[in-house]
């Protein structure tokens, strides 16, 4: 069975979800240029920030604003929750945000969720409610009115960029799947299948070069460049299954680059290069006897954590292109 992420969200307490938040906001890179936790007294109405640029409150930003509470998230908690924005960005403390999601594991009641579908009647409801909800409840010891600056304020915001995250919706987003990993232990799934593109990529340039040297060395004639290698029928059926092992780890490094933590991968690329590193700084009768001992030294490596079930051999294998593609170790 699998696992019910979002019962998990809902055991979090706030400064918990607040993180988990933070986490989340932080994997959306093409989106965010970095994130900020706004906790506990003077937080003005913020709890998660994503920056949308190095200004960050000085440019645009986007504001989570985490409710974790025991039922759902109510029309006036709604409303008070963004009189205290309205306000503190009235005061000049910030711009208002681009962006305003309350994310409240347990979803919002009806008449929350009806206002939010009907961007225009949520503004006419915050300034309507002001004085009777919000005013006592936005600042300690004042009440807030309603005045003109206010409530220019808000005839001038986009009330459709409002909006909210439950926990099932939250957990779903792609975007969450490596702070699932992180936090839950989550499986990231496999890679997606694929194939070695025919022609030389530019990205194995350096790998090749090695490669084909070593082939040249042992057969005592140097090819002219990997394509002559690749047409060779002494060498090119070796060469082109070294190819597939480097592809398939490109894809392996790929997926996991963009599912898991940061972490996750880079213990992955450990366990293989303490696996083979003995084997590769071993005498060996030259370069390609030092090749096929650190490949099938790798073939028998054994990864620890989330990773294990998915590095099949040829990613363990063309994980050391890699190492030879970056200098790490070099078929020299």
């Amino acid at each position: 069975m699998k696992p019910n992420y979002a019962r998990k969200i809902y055991t979090l307490d706030d400064d918990d979800l607040e993180r988990l938040i933070d986490d989340w906001v932080g994997h959306k890179q093409s989106k965010y240029h970095s994130s900020e936790i706004f906790a506990g007294a003077g937080d003005m109405g913020r709890d998660v920030v994503g920056y949308q640029t190095a200004s960050k409150l000085e440019g645009p930003w986007d504001n989570f604003q985490c409710k974790q509470l025991k039922s759902s998230l109510t029309r006036p908690g709604m409303l008070r929750e963004l009189a205290k924005i309205f306000y503190h960005s009235g005061q000049g403390h910030f711009s208002l945000p681009a962006n305003y999601t309350f994310v409240a594991p347990r979803g919002i009641t009806r008449p929350a969720n009806s206002l939010l579908t009907h961007p225009t009647e949520l503004a006419a409801a915050l300034k309507e409610d002001w004085d009777t909800v919000c005013a006592n409840h936005i600042t300690d010891g004042v009440v807030v009115k309603l005045d003109p600056g206010l409530v220019s304020e808000i005839d001038d915001f986009d009330f459709t960029h409002v909006g909210s995250l439950d926990a099932n919706r939250l957990a779903s987003d792609a975007s969450m799947t490596p702070v699932l990993v992180d936090w839950f232990g989550a499986d990231p799934g496999a890679p997606p299948m694929g194939s070695t593109p025919e022609e030389i990529q530019p990205e194995e340039a350096q790998y090749l070069e090695q490669l084909v040297a070593a082939y040249g060395q042992r057969r005592g004639t140097f090819y002219a460049d990997s394509s002559a290698a690749l047409k060779c029928s002494e060498y090119g059926r070796r060469l082109k299954d070294q190819r597939t092992r480097f592809f398939e780890a490109a894809r392996f490094k790929r997926y996991y680059r963009d599912n898991t933590p940061e972490n996750v991968l880079r213990s992955f690329e450990e366990d293989v290069y303490h696996s083979v590193i003995e084997t590769y700084n071993a005498a060996h009768a030259d370069a390609l006897a030092k090749v096929d001992a650190v490949m099938e030294r790798a073939a028998l490596v054994s990864v620890t954590g989330v990773l294990n079930k998915y590095a099949r051999v040829p990613v363990r294998q063309g994980t050391c292109h890699h190492f030879a593609n970056d200098g790490v170790l070099v078929w020299k």
